[in-house]
């Protein structure tokens, strides 16, 4: 009896340190579900499929769905992916309509001049043109200086000044690719140069009196309804790290205001701490023979919110979605 008792231990403990010991590495046995996996991703290696450039990037229906035409600002030719957009305090809030047409509004000005835009793309290839028609009235925020509540668009008014103005623009831009890039699809660089002419249209004879500052009087000839303004810009948009982009624009701007010309030039940095979040900083410079001061400089702060999704990719000739 104590030798069948021994011999029951004895195969108890070398079962149950041979299952001990097939659970530490490198005894450790493979699982079932192990094995399943691992023939699974050997069956596809040896039929093609799968990402074979990175492997930790899915393939087929699991397809990346974020953004990445952030390089593309409103200062270029391209319109926002339909349905997607961004949020913004001092530059153009953006809506994709469809594929080619897209709303914009500046929100950090819609309280003294509400305005809305829409552009079109006419072209894209080689080069990319669109134009971007919009209207806008500084009726609410002459209505402030009427009341005394502030100044922001003229010093004083006599009456209740009514203007509607009216915004037409063209835009071309050459992007320039780097088949090497993380993102080919995207261009690094941006080229654009773009051509536009305001109007403002008085319903009433009110007299507006703006002080003379180089940033104001060129573009109250439109929203005072004293006349024309035109603007002649080229800017670049570079994509300087995954993360940071610089922007740059010079403006020429002409009109029947006294010096008939002021040029400003506008420099920023846009970085995206979060994939939907970006915060930008900058200046602006206004150089011109207006008022005492021919140099006037002035900060620049953005904050923008970029939602939607990426626009899949099109095939075939009547360019259906892949997905």
């Amino acid at each position: 009896m104590p030798h069948r008792v021994l011999t029951i231990l004895f195969l108890l403990l070398t079962g149950y340190a041979t299952t001990a010991e097939a659970q530490v590495w490198p005894f450790k046995k493979k699982s079932q579900v192990e094995k399943a996996t691992k023939d699974l991703e050997k069956r596809k290696a040896d039929a093609g499929e799968g990402n074979l450039f990175n492997p930790f990037q899915p393939t087929g229906s699991s397809v990346n769905y974020i953004r990445d035409d952030q390089i593309w600002s409103a200062g270029t030719a391209a319109t926002s992916y339909a349905n997607a957009g961004n949020i913004s305090i001092t530059t153009p809030s953006r809506f994709g309509l469809t594929s080619g047409l897209e709303l914009s509004t500046w929100l950090g000005l819609d309280y003294w001049v509400p305005n809305l835009f829409i552009k079109n793309e006419i072209a894209r290839k080689k080069l990319w043109v669109s134009s971007l028609h919009g209207v806008y009235s500084s009726w609410p925020g002459l209505n402030e200086v009427a009341g005394g509540k502030d100044n922001f668009l003229a010093d004083s008014v006599t009456g209740d000044p009514l203007v509607l103005s009216l915004h037409n623009q063209l835009i071309v831009s050459r992007p320039f690719y780097n088949n090497m890039a993380c993102n080919p699809s995207q261009p690094y660089l941006i080229l654009s140069a773009s051509l536009s002419v305001d109007v403002g249209i008085p319903f009433n004879n009110e007299e507006i009196y703006v002080e003379e500052n180089l940033f104001k009087i060129p573009r109250s000839m439109s929203y005072a309804g004293k006349g024309w303004m035109s603007t002649f810009s080229v800017r670049a948009d570079w994509q300087i790290m995954q993360q940071l982009y610089g922007r740059g624009e010079i403006r020429m701007l002409s009109g029947n205001f006294s010096t008939g010309i002021t040029v400003e030039h506008q420099a920023l940095i846009e970085y995206f701490p979060y994939t939907k979040l970006s915060v930008s900083g900058g200046y602006i410079v206004g150089i011109g023979n207006i008022g005492n001061r021919h140099i006037n400089i002035l900060p620049f702060l953005d904050v923008s919110y970029y939602f939607g999704r990426k626009q899949g990719r099109q095939r075939g000739l009547f360019k259906q979605q892949m997905f």
